[in-house]
């Protein structure tokens, strides 16, 4: 196994709709580490969430990718990461904190509350928040590498968010995806899971055709585009399945896939 990858989402993917983890996948995927597999988590929550599943698996990987591409650690800790532009902060510091809605800042560490969250919606493995009063105020002149904006609401707010940020700033400075039907995520226009997977297959010197993805998120898509091994997994949507090249119950039978060559 030591020419394949293995990249895996968290969320929905390698755990259930609960934040269970799947036990029989993690045991599979241990046992492809053991025969000398490369296998590397992509996901949307903070590095420290990584280290706790790495721990749950007992070995440390190659890389981690938190915030949906913005951060990469490597096994030396050394660290790869990507910013808004500074020149956009004032711009979207207006316009989505104006809206009046719950909005938290992620940098590079640390999630940024401007309120204590309810301990029901607390989903992390470990709690890496800071709660600031004046959130749009610390982001505006004091912090200095915010990556990622996360907006809770509706749908129709989301569309507003989207229509005065490419009005102000142009339809290409800034992602914005709504990474659930309740929340929304600004951040650099060079972060995606793709282009972070692409650096780690470049680092490991890995072909396209001995990758492996495993994903269920429009997220997770831009992963999907960089093999012809990409895998849509448990309840992943139908559009989500359709951009994935296969479906499967879970990442215990991806891992059943890699050794079967397929």
């Amino acid at each position: 196994m030591k020419n394949k990858l293995l990249v895996c989402d968290l969320d929905g993917t390698l755990l259930d709709e609960n934040g269970r983890i799947d036990e029989e996948s993690l045991a599979k995927i241990k046992h492809f580490c053991e025969d000398g597999g490369h296998f590397v988590i992509c996901t949307g929550r903070m590095d420290t969430d990584i280290q706790y599943i790495e721990k749950k698996l007992g070995f440390k990987s190659e890389f981690r990718i938190s915030q949906n591409g913005a951060v990469i650690y490597d096994q030396q800790e050394q660290l790869i990461y990507e910013t808004i532009p500074a020149q956009y902060i004032p711009t979207l510091n207006q316009i989505i904190f104006g809206m009046g809605l719950r909005t938290e800042v992620s940098n590079v560490t640390n999630r940024l509350f401007p309120s204590p969250r309810n301990p029901e919606d607390v989903a992390e493995f470990v709690d890496s928040s800071i709660v600031i009063e004046d959130l749009a105020n610390f982001i505006l002149n004091q912090e200095k590498n915010p990556t990622i904006y996360l907006t809770f609401g509706e749908e129709a707010q989301f569309k507003e968010i989207r229509k005065k940020i490419e009005k102000a700033l142009g339809k290409e400075a800034v992602n914005i995806v709504m990474t659930s039907p309740s929340s929304l995520e600004v951040f650099s226009k060079k972060v995606s899971k793709g282009i972070a997977v692409e650096k780690v297959m470049k680092q490991l010197q890995m072909q396209r055709e001995n990758t492996y993805i495993a994903g269920d998120a429009q997220s997770d898509i831009p992963m999907f585009l960089v093999t012809p091994h990409s895998y849509a997994v448990q309840n992943a949507e139908p559009e989500v399945r359709a951009q994935a090249a296969f479906y499967v119950e879970k990442v215990a039978k991806v891992v059943d896939r890699i050794y079967q060559g397929r």
